[in-house]
């Protein structure tokens, strides 16, 4: 379900799924884990993300898939990673950190921040101009989304398809 066609009831579900208390999927061994603690440091951040990424389709062969759209999924990872990422240093607490696992057929990500208070929470009723739709995006992008809420720290977590 691409966003631009959904209608006010599917977007109601979509910001209603970023507050329902979803336990992350079993992460895979190979991940690769980052510290994230400012937007500064995001730029390498996603440096080191592409990496990881797109090692992981060329350890699967490729996934069966042509180089552009190995290249469509990896920059839409990123797109989903930098956005969780982003989140997590303006609105979360540091700690904070982010853990891709690499599996077959699909990427884990799950960013973590120790403010378990502040809920991922789309934006409701104003323009796109005015920001906040980056969480529709996440849920348009991937193949299941959620947030689990510990004591301590929150993880919220997406499952990304890889190309086939």
């Amino acid at each position: 379900m691409k966003h631009q066609s959904w209608t006010a009831g599917q977007y109601g579900q979509v910001a209603a799924s970023w507050h329902e208390d979803t336990p992350a999927p079993p992460a895979a061994d190979s991940r690769l884990t980052l510290e994230l603690a400012t937007l500064a440091l995001l730029s390498r951040v996603r440096r080191q993300v592409r990496s990881f990424l797109q090692d992981s389709l060329d350890s699967d062969g490729g996934a069966g898939c042509g180089p552009d759209e190995a290249q469509d999924a990896v920059e839409s990872a990123i797109l989903v990673i930098d956005e969780l990422a982003s989140n997590a240093v303006r609105h979360g607490l540091a700690p904070a950190s982010l853990h891709v696992c690499d599996e077959p057929g699909r990427w884990v990500v799950m960013v973590t921040d120790s403010a378990p208070h502040r809920r991922p929470t789309p934006a409701r009723d104003r323009p796109a101009e005015a920001g906040g739709m980056g969480l529709y995006v996440v849920a348009d992008l991937t193949a299941e989304h959620g947030v689990h809420y510990a004591p301590a720290h929150k993880i919220v977590w997406v499952c990304i398809d890889k190309p086939r």
